[in-house]
């Protein structure tokens, strides 16, 4: 196979349909010199989007990569480093299941951690150990907060596997789309490190799946590298226009939902608490518990199944004993609580 070569994607601009008579496309609006238009009638411009996700996050607009949901741009990232020959993945089975399905679709050579809802389990030590033990991995996949059983690396902690993982030529692909609070985001650490891509999805915060939007962040010449295999256009117009919206907007979309998700969570937990029940999850939007046998759960999973709740619950070994659930909003959890007390425990 012939060496990767970046193939350059300059987008053009694209002029407003009220201004310009744009007969250069196959669109078939008529809408020159109107007061207003059917968008659904012309190509979409990602320029506004791209814009918003620029000023919402203090990224700049050259380190932004725009994906149909958080799924497409993993593929995007997969078929990368598939091209450039570099195939040996070390990740977490636990997390996002598509990271072993692109791996097995691609043909990686997998190699797999686990990180626990204990995190002296698992520390930030242990991980580098792991890294430098590994003589040949190509790309490391972090899902920072772990999901669905919850493990939290802090920006320091993050920095330290960067740190390690350039000095071995490894790429690393930090999975934040399950990470509620902003603050807590390594985002800066783009410009310090040639060797991170950071995934963002507007699908968990502020709860928009069906939106299908998300970003990643990378240094420019990542990012012309993704190019060469994104699509032409990354996302419907409908999409674009929603998304840039809500980001500059987020008084009004986000941080009322951000809010909403805490408030559910710390419920939740105080909750379980309240029933001597021992709860993980401090940084994403669910919240994990443990229970005493792989038995109880499955009774309790299939108990709010007959009560038309649905919950996370048939995990395998060595997470049998536990399930999740996502915290919408108070009063959902409220009704939880109702149910599972109805339970003969």
């Amino acid at each position: 196979m012939k060496k990767f070569k970046i193939f350059e994607r300059i987008r053009k601009p694209s002029p407003d349909p009220l201004k310009f008579l744009r007969l250069n496309r196959a669109e078939f609006g008529s809408t020159f010199k109107k007061s207003n238009y059917n968008f659904e009638n012309y190509y979409p411009d990602i320029e506004p989007l791209l814009k918003s996700v620029s000023g919402f996050y203090k990224i700049n607009k050259e380190s932004i990569y725009l994906g149909a949901g958080g799924e497409s741009i993993i593929k995007d990232i997969f078929l990368l480093m598939f091209l450039k020959k570099k195939r040996n993945i070390l990740f977490n089975p636990t997390n996002f299941f598509m990271y072993k399905y692109y791996s097995d679709l691609f043909n990686f050579k997998k190699k797999k951690y686990t990180t626990f809802l204990d995190s002296k389990k698992y520390s930030i030590n242990t991980f580098i150990k792991l890294i430098t033990k590994n003589k040949k991995t190509d790309l490391i996949t972090i899902v920072n907060p772990s999901h669905p059983f919850e493990n939290f690396w802090t920006i320091k902690e993050i920095d330290k596997i960067l740190k390690i993982s350039k000095k071995k030529k490894i790429f690393v692909l930090l999975d934040e789309v399950y990470l509620v609070n902003n603050r807590l985001s390594a985002s800066k650490l783009v410009r310090k490190y040639d060797n991170l891509i950071i995934l963002k999805s507007l699908s968990k915060i502020p709860g928009l799946p069906g939106l299908r939007v998300a970003f990643a962040f990378a240094q420019k010449k990542i990012i012309r590298e993704l190019d060469t295999v994104r699509l032409a256009i990354e996302l419907p117009e409908y999409n674009i226009r929603k998304a840039t919206k809500i980001l500059k907007s987020p008084k009004k979309y986000i941080y009322p939902r951000l809010k909403m998700i805490n408030e559910a969570r710390n419920f939740a937990h105080k909750q379980f608490k309240k029933r001597k029940i021992q709860s993980f999850g401090n940084f994403g939007n669910s919240v994990t518990a443990i229970f005493k046998d792989e038995k109880h759960v499955k009774k309790i999973g299939e108990f709010m199944k007959m009560n038309k709740i649905l919950i996370n619950y048939n995990y395998g070994s060595p997470f049998k004993k536990y399930l999740n659930l996502t915290t919408t909003n108070k009063k959902n959890i409220q009704f939880f609580f109702e149910v599972f007390d109805k339970i003969k425990h």
